[in-house]
């Protein structure tokens, strides 16, 4: 997801773009990875992704209205989910996601090229000059001459390779300070991993083999459809899933519900024909591998894991026809792609991470320490997320635990080498820690990370010197990136830019309790005073701002000496003859009250 984010940013300012996948498949873990069912956040369908993001989802649903029957009551569903399933608002064929990322990726200045995997970096000093790959279909190598390099792999690859320093498994808290780290440095615990499946709700028997070693992989993995949510955290318990149903989860993706509906692909009642059962993806926690980590690993150890996480997904297969009495359950491989149904590469959820400028940690995003309605604030944010502290435990005495977390933000720092190496993260293997992994390691979050790190690499070749931060935020506002949570401003918004760019230096009034940016409505006397302060370089609150606005003659009072600070701000309110600077030409027409949006387009992108 990450590669693709920053092949197209890149790509976007007119610079070239070899881009490696290890498969024969675009697109990470929404396709070679089989999570088609994407992890986002519940503001999606409205807010909370990049413009290039959320055109790759638009392309999703416009590749089912041409390339299969649905009803006619579908086809008139603004927000089509194909599997109208519960753990995301789209779910759909792998395969559909290929085409959509085939499409998008066929520019003149990006070249794709698949079955190839570096194994090579020529750094000399703080340049990496080369780069070898293997590539299997043609059994050769291909030498690559970067100017930049971007590790958008599964699991930070590129990281030992460029000597960069990194950090494998989780950290101590006297390390991180988290309150749920661990209190040793434990290397080997990694989260686990997955090969997901695809099967379909048939009527005929379809049987699968009997895995070899299938009583140890049982007694392993503990196949359930029972979890435990702890008493102890506030949760509700044991609770057990069922396999069929369609109770409507509460509220809408977070509760618990039927088991091949959750992620389900494919439902038949949106089609008129062609899909004659309902099809669903199988990625659930007791499936995972988590014996073993399978970072830091020779090749050949490495496919010897990989072997044994595609054995206890199969066995899980095995168990749901076998064991739970679901012979009717039909593996689609055709949907991986793959002889043998499973994904054509796993589900990496964590991967290596740099030793970075910065880091985020646990306290920074999870809503107990953050008691706003966004997490920590970044100044040098470029981008966002919001996820659950999603810890899916390894097999070595993993201490994390499932939190939830504010809105948060993606700092720059995060992505940056403490040597300035041509060479940035575009996907998991940013500065987070193990903990704080669970929460940015999801479908739109890895493509924003390389969306920016494609912009910062440009950026940075452009001038020849690392950009800072306000460069890279101007250049990120004006393709659709947002830096700052809103969950009512579509990057499609026609001030996008300017409110995105007026919010992150102070001037944009944030709704302290909520989310809204409410574009429309009318700015107060008040906010406007902090705005004019945050421009003019003084971060105040309002009531400081709104006293030194008038000390400074910049707002008057009036003959009770009274502010007014709650009346709709016009734009005469301000005695513009008396501030430091001019303020940007007003050319808008409307007198009156003052618009949110109008004050950012005026203020925002010019300071």
């Amino acid at each position: 997801m990450g590669g693709i984010g920053a092949a197209l940013s890149i790509a976007a300012r007119r610079h070239s773009v070899c881009l490696t996948e290890e498969t024969d498949w675009v697109g990470g873990q929404a396709t070679a990875g089989g999570v088609s069912a994407l992890d986002e956040n519940k503001f999606i369908e409205f807010a909370g992704g990049t413009r290039s993001y959320m055109a790759f989802r638009q392309g999703i649903r416009d590749w089912y209205h041409k390339h299969r029957q649905l009803t006619s009551e579908a086809a008139t569903w603004e927000n089509l989910n194909p599997g109208t399933c519960y753990v995301s608002p789209l779910c759909f064929e792998p395969k559909a996601a290929v085409d959509v990322l085939d499409h998008m990726l066929a520019k003149p200045d990006i070249r794709v090229f698949r079955r190839t995997v570096v194994f090579e970096l020529n750094r000399r000093g703080n340049r990496i000059e080369s780069a070898l790959a293997w590539q299997f279909q043609q059994r050769k190598v291909i030498r690559f001459l970067p100017r930049f390099v971007l590790d958008a792999t599964e699991m930070g690859d590129l990281l030992p390779l460029a000597h960069i320093p990194y950090v494998v498994g989780s950290e101590p808290k006297s390390d991180t300070g988290e309150p749920d780290a661990p209190a040793q440095p434990n290397p080997a615990c990694v989260q686990s991993f997955t090969y997901p499946f695809v099967l379909e709700h048939g009527t005929v028997p379809s049987p699968v083999a009997k895995p070899t070693d299938y009583e140890h992989i049982l007694k392993r993995q503990g196949f359930s459809f029972k979890v435990n949510y702890p008493v102890s955290f506030g949760w509700r318990g044991d609770f057990e899933y069922r396999m069929y149903g369609d109770d409507p989860p509460i509220p809408n993706n977070m509760s618990p519900g039927p088991l091949f509906p959750w992620r389900r692909l494919l439902d038949h009642r949106n089609f008129s024909s062609g899909v004659p059962n309902d099809v669903a993806l199988m990625n659930w926690p007791r499936q995972d591998y988590g014996a073993e980590s399978p970072l830091d690993r020779a090749p050949a150890e490495l496919a010897v894991i990989f072997q044994r996480a595609k054995q206890t997904s199969q066995a899980f297969l095995y168990w749901l026809q076998h064991d739970q009495n679901h012979p009717e359950l039909k593996l689609r491989a055709d949907m991986m792609d793959t002889a043998d149904g499973m994904s054509k590469y796993p589900y990496i959820r964590e991967s290596r991470r740099m030793v970075a400028k910065g880091r985020v940690v646990e306290q920074d995003i999870v809503d107990e320490f953050q008691p706003g309605p966004r997490a920590r604030w970044f100044d040098d944010s470029i981008g966002i997320g919001f996820y659950m502290v999603d810890i899916h435990p390894c097999g070595a005495n993993e201490h994390g635990r499932m939190r939830m977390p504010r809105p948060f933000q993606i700092p720059m720092s995060a992505l940056l080498p403490h040597d300035p190496v041509n060479f940035l993260p575009a996907g998991k293997s940013i500065g987070v820690t193990h903990l704080t992994n669970g929460a940015f390691r999801l479908h739109p979050i890895e493509w924003n990370v390389g969306e920016s790190a494609g912009v910062i690499a440009s950026l940075w070749i452009e001038t020849g010197s690392q950009p800072d931060s306000r460069t890279v935020q101007a250049q990120l506002a004006r393709i659709g990136v947002p830096f700052v949570w809103f969950d009512d401003l579509s990057a499609n918004d026609p001030a996008f830019a300017a409110i995105q760019l007026a919010a992150i230096r102070g001037i944009y009034p944030l709704d302290p309790a909520g989310l809204h940016a409410s574009p429309d409505a009318p700015i107060t006397r008040a906010e406007a005073a902090a705005a004019l302060a945050a421009y003019f370089g003084k971060q105040l609150s309002r009531e400081d701002a709104t006293k030194y606005a008038v000390e400074q003659g910049w707002m008057a009072v009036d003959h009770r000496n009274w502010f007014h600070g709650d009346l709709p701000f016009y734009w005469t309110d301000w005695r513009e003859a008396k501030l430091p600077a001019p303020l940007p030409k007003l050319e808008m027409h409307r007198t009156g009250p003052v618009r949110r949006r109008e004050l950012a387009e005026r203020l925002g992108p010019h300071k």
